[in-house]
């Protein structure tokens, strides 16, 4: 019976943790080399109708990348996925969402307007501090992630119509399904534990197996895209101004509006009278830049600097640096409390990074790596004269105590994720690779479940959400299988 049930019980819970990573992780499919060059397509890939763009495959890239880093800093270890399995994970999932994007408009599944602006003003995100929308806060928000209205609310319909499909897909669950998934749930395991552990920093570095390494993740460690440039830098400089010439900068037809405090409310002169004098000193300085641009031009002045920047310095205008030509001044641009004029000399595309480049960003991932199977090594042999401390009964919940385990021997994150390994797994006795300096060898000695009508009820609401979500993921991925076969999907290759 001991046997069986743990062998059966991973089947029967999903944990939110894992749940998600499993979802994430079974969308990172090999669909080959991409090109996300914006200069040869804005869109990443074309699913049946629905279009991926590159601001939506950035914008998901970093939305999985940032959990990924969470979750590695919620477990404590150094864990993270590389750039070029995130972009997998990521057009993965974004195919996947408009392949069921596709099938719900085919079946007549649509968002009215009054649909969408109901969810934009419901969503509370650009709403003053007494429940109104504004509009100043929506459109500030849309230029700080560079996407257009049509664009945010276009992805808000799509969101709509994917929970309308959602919907379609909610079946009942059955009593005896219920308290199939409550066994499961409220199982308990008595168990033993024993620590392992090693420390990296003695790990013996081989260079042949560094090398090694890198040629296999090299794709991984790239230069970035950087520009040759000569710069000339008029800086702001602060002087005394009248009031009656700040008085007219401020009421004049272009800037009445302008200065605004938080709620969007016009500020009288003197609430702005030092933004006001900024603008004023920048708009003088601004047509002093336009004169040593024309000298700089007709080669009257010489570049005061010449300097090499990366696509990371935003301090520089990036996006007009990337549509320039080698030998092109750039108008003045703010810059650092100034204006700067910028001519651009060369670009340097990016490019892959020599060992010698790399080899302090590839070193932790082989001593990481080098370390993990050491103690992977020493757990598998340590578990046959397996010794251990007997922690009693826990199940997926069970919160560390503090009495019958010790903090070094594992903190209450390590805890979560160790157990959620153990009623993962199918094993009687086992160990569980926290990170790369620390195991945990376990023996399961008995299992019983405990659970009554009270208890039952007090989870039955979690218990049918997970439940659902089981059977919604099983129905999606069947369907999933059939509609790769119905709607054509486009992806953009490296050098098409």
């Amino acid at each position: 019976m001991l046997t069986w049930m743990q062998h059966n019980k991973k089947y029967l819970l999903v944990t939110v943790w894992v749940s998600v990573i499993a979802l994430v992780g079974a969308s990172a499919l090999s669909w080959g080399e991409y090109d996300y060059n914006l200069d040869r397509s804005k869109n990443v890939a074309v699913v049946g109708s629905e279009k991926i763009s590159y601001v939506e495959f950035v914008d998901k890239a970093n939305e999985i990348s940032n959990f990924y880093k969470n979750f590695s800093n919620y477990l404590g270890n150094e864990d993270s996925k590389t750039e070029t399995e995130i972009n997998e994970i990521t057009l993965g999932l974004l195919v996947e969402n408009k392949l069921l994007l596709n099938f719900a408009k085919d079946i007549g599944l649509n968002a009215s307007d009054n649909e969408i602006v109901n969810k934009l003003v419901n969503s509370n995100m650009f709403n003053t501090p007494t429940g109104d929308f504004n509009k100043t806060l929506y459109y500030n928000f849309l230029d700080s992630v560079g996407i257009t209205a049509k664009e945010y609310e276009n992805s808000i319909k799509e969101n709509i119509i994917i929970e309308k499909l959602n919907e379609i897909f909610k079946l009942p669950s059955k009593e005896n399904e219920l308290e199939m998934l409550a066994s499961s749930y409220f199982m308990q395991d008595s168990l033993s534990i024993s620590k392992i552990e090693n420390n990296h920093n003695n790990v013996k570095i081989n260079e042949e197996e560094l090398i090694k390494l890198w040629e296999e993740h090299k794709d991984d460690y790239k230069t970035y895209k950087s520009y040759e440039i000569s710069t000339y830098f008029l800086p702001l400089i602060d002087k005394e101004v009248e009031e009656k010439e700040l008085m007219n900068f401020y009421n004049s037809d272009e800037n009445k509006f302008k200065y605004k405090d938080f709620d969007s409310k016009i500020s009288s002169f003197e609430e702005a009278k030092d933004k006001v004098k900024k603008d004023y000193l920048l708009e003088i300085l601004k047509k002093k830049a336009n004169e040593k641009f024309l000298e700089l031009k007709n080669s009257k002045v010489d570049f005061q600097k010449d300097e090499s920047i990366s696509i990371d310095n935003q301090l520089y205008p990036l996006e007009l640096l990337s549509k320039a030509k080698n030998g092109d001044i750039l108008r003045p641009s703010l810059y650092n409390e100034g204006y700067i004029i910028i001519r651009l000399n060369n670009t340097n595309l990016p490019r892959i990074k020599t060992f010698e480049e790399a080899r302090s960003e590839i070193l932790p991932i082989y001593l990481s790596e080098s370390s993990k199977k050491e103690l992977e090594k020493k757990a598998k042999e340590q578990l046959s004269k397996f010794d251990g401390i007997s922690i009693g009964y826990v199940n997926r919940a069970t919160l560390r105590n503090e009495t019958k385990l010790d903090e070094n021997i594992l903190n209450d994150s390590e805890f979560s994720y160790f157990l959620s390994n153990v009623f993962d797994s199918d094993q009687n006795s086992s160990y569980v690779i926290i990170n790369d300096n620390k195991a945990i060898n376990y023996k399961i000695s008995r299992q019983k479940l405990q659970a009554n009508s009270n208890t039952f009820n007090q989870y039955k609401f979690n218990i049918e959400n997970t439940l659902q979500k089981i059977k919604t993921e099983e129905i999606y991925q069947e369907l999933l299988s059939e509609l790769r076969k119905i709607y054509p999907i486009k992806i953009y290759y490296k050098g098409n």
